[in-house]
């Protein structure tokens, strides 16, 4: 199981948010370079990075590809180009997919801009996305939205290879638009429908448990995977977000008859509830 450290960023500051809220939003005074330097000696092999602002709005900033940079010229410093990193928040072009892997990012996540096509796909209506976002309280901008409504189709197979799908659920629905919206898909279908389009990689996180401490949701999580258990010849990777408080949740995921191959934790290393380097050198087996 790969243990991945996050850090999210809004404008450039490292914060996390409690189930995916703006308005619940902790600050951490903490340099990237000192967190990344920290992961790095604890053995990590990948870091999760998500750009918060560009995920609720659309919009990444240059500040934020600053940090990105930053992170991929701290790994080379330290001689730790076999720590992987993830980048996600935002990205809805072709354009964005291949500057962040030029950079050196090695798997880029998409959420929006592929589930809202999908959406349309399987009948629904432009103004059956306006009103999903107009019940969030959110105005639906189809230009910031999907700005490139074949991006599905464009991503080459090489490409397809480096993109983790974000799958954030509430419930039984998939959310969108920095997990603002929800769309009453089933995680486990929106999983399937993206199998069957060549990708392989996948991000599963439980808006309800993140940022919580309260613990991972066990329950759902196990179902989920085991839903697409069908696909696993097709599937690279299942990683899995949201919640992971203490070590006995890390124990109780990788004990799952149907287990993630990852799993992300944040606020729990900010708060200091949970040692990486021990439980990677404990865990993580890749």
């Amino acid at each position: 199981m790969l243990i991945i450290p996050a850090i999210d960023l809004k404008k450039g500051e490292i914060v996390r948010l409690y189930k995916g809220r703006f308005d619940k939003i902790s600050y951490y005074d903490v340099e990237i370079e000192n967190l990344v330097k920290e992961y790095l000696k604890a053995g990590s092999k990948r870091i999760h990075v998500v750009l918060l602002y560009g995920a609720k709005t659309g919009e990444i900033e240059n500040k934020e590809i600053e940090k990105i940079k930053r992170i991929i010229e701290i790994k080379k410093i330290n001689n730790r180009d076999d720590c992987e990193s993830q980048v996600g928040g935002g990205i809805r072009r072709k354009k964005q997919i291949e500057n962040f892997l030029n950079l050196g990012v090695n798997y880029v996540i998409i959420g929006t801009a592929f589930l809202i096509p999908l959406a349309l796909s399987e009948g629904y209506s432009i103004q059956d996305i306006k009103f999903f976002y107009q019940k969030s309280g959110k105005s639906f901008n189809i230009e910031k939205e999907i700005p490139e409504f074949e991006l599905i189709d464009w991503i080459e197979p090489e490409i397809k290879e480096k993109i983790i799908i974000s799958v954030d659920y509430f419930g039984d629905e998939t959310a969108l638009s920095g997990w603002e919206v929800t769309i009453p898909l089933k995680p486990s279908y929106v999983i399937k429908k993206f199998i069957e389009k060549g990708f392989k990689r996948f991000l599963i996180t439980s808006i309800e448990s993140d940022g919580t401490l309260e613990g991972i949701d066990f329950k759902n999580i196990s179902r989920i995977i085991k839903e697409i258990y069908t696909y696993k010849e097709n599937i690279k990777e299942i990683i899995v977000a949201g919640g992971i408080s203490k070590e006995e949740d890390i124990i109780i995921l990788n004990s799952l008859q149907y287990a993630p191959t990852g799993i992300i934790i944040g606020k729990a290393l900010y708060q200091k509830k949970i040692d990486l380097k021990n439980v990677i050198e404990k865990y993580q087996k890749i």
